[in-house]
């Protein structure tokens, strides 16, 4: 006998390693975004993390939520299906309480179902994130996402069959000292759908990381690519510059809100914003280049 072989194939309308990495940049600006409008919100620090993209039967994402539960039907256009949120009782009550005020009791999560007059505060938060999910889209597709129906228990609501796929985005929220997990769940039909439909402008289904990942990738495995970021860009006397010390200031005729300049082997690619990730400073793609800011120069 000839020795045998495991083969681990993918199983049946499972997305792509490219498509979930595509999943995940596009949500890890998702994250930024709601982190800092929930913190206005709240009045109080909020970090929200990506945990991950996984994808899984929906018979199996459905018996990992907690019950009682605040899980959420979203009627997703264009799509054509529906998408999937749940908020674990462990992060969402902590921000309901901090709604109404509270924030200083260090108390368990009460182990009961939303009351009728906490939904309307559930509800404001899930509309919050849902705005920044579909910014988040922009790049891709105009997204219009409406909750269509609130469920305790995850098991009662049939939206999919339980061997259907599924991608499921995990945020994980800090309140206070609390922790908890949203988890967005997509049927990767969805997914695959969008691709079919074809983007309305070429590579527009990739968002600006992912092409400039893309772009990374097509140079020669073991040759290197410089990255560089232009700010922006003044003129300064040479005796100025000389003297200049730690602290100082050197003003630009540039506006702040100004976007930076990405560029790849001295080509100016994207425009980004900057900011920090995990305490070193970083920039945000926000889109391609345009021909008039290929380089900040003064007015």
């Amino acid at each position: 006998m000839g020795q045998k072989t495991l083969c681990d194939f993918p199983p049946a309308g499972a997305l792509s390693q490219g498509r979930l990495r595509w999943l995940q940049t596009l949500h890890e600006a998702a994250a930024d975004d709601f982190a800092a409008e929930l913190s206005a919100l709240l009045r109080s620090p909020v970090e929200v993390d990506l945990a991950g993209v996984d994808q899984l039967p929906y018979g199996k994402f459905i018996d990992g939520l907690e019950s009682p539960a605040y899980f959420n039907l979203l009627g997703a256009g264009p799509l054509d299906d529906c998408l999937l949120l749940d908020v674990e009782p462990s992060i969402l009550y902590p921000m309901i309480d901090r709604l109404l005020g509270g924030g200083r009791e260090d108390e368990p999560p009460p182990h009961r179902p939303i009351s009728d007059i906490e939904l309307p505060l559930a509800a404001r938060i899930v509309r919050l994130f849902l705005r920044r999910l579909c910014r988040a889209w922009r790049s891709v597709v105009e997204l219009k996402l409406d909750v269509i129906q609130v469920e305790s228990n995850p098991r009662l609501l049939r939206a999919l069959h339980s061997d259907e796929m599924v991608a499921s985005v995990d945020f994980q929220l800090t309140v206070g000292a609390r922790l908890g997990t949203m988890r967005l769940c997509i049927p990767c039909r969805a997914i695959r759908r969008l691709d079919a439909k074809g983007p309305a402008e070429p590579g527009a289904i990739h968002p600006p990381a992912v092409r400039m990942s893309e772009e990374i990738a097509a140079t020669e495995p073991n040759s290197t690519l410089e990255v560089s970021v232009a700010l922006a860009a003044t003129s300064i006397a040479a005796d100025d510059l000389s003297s200049l010390q730690v602290g100082d200031i050197v003003a630009t005729e540039m506006d702040a809100s100004t976007p930076a300049v990405v560029s790849l082997a001295g080509e100016a690619k994207f425009l980004a914003k900057p900011g920090a990730c995990r305490g070193r400073k970083a920039v945000c793609i926000t889109g391609p280049v345009e021909t008039s800011l290929a380089a900040p120069t003064p007015d």
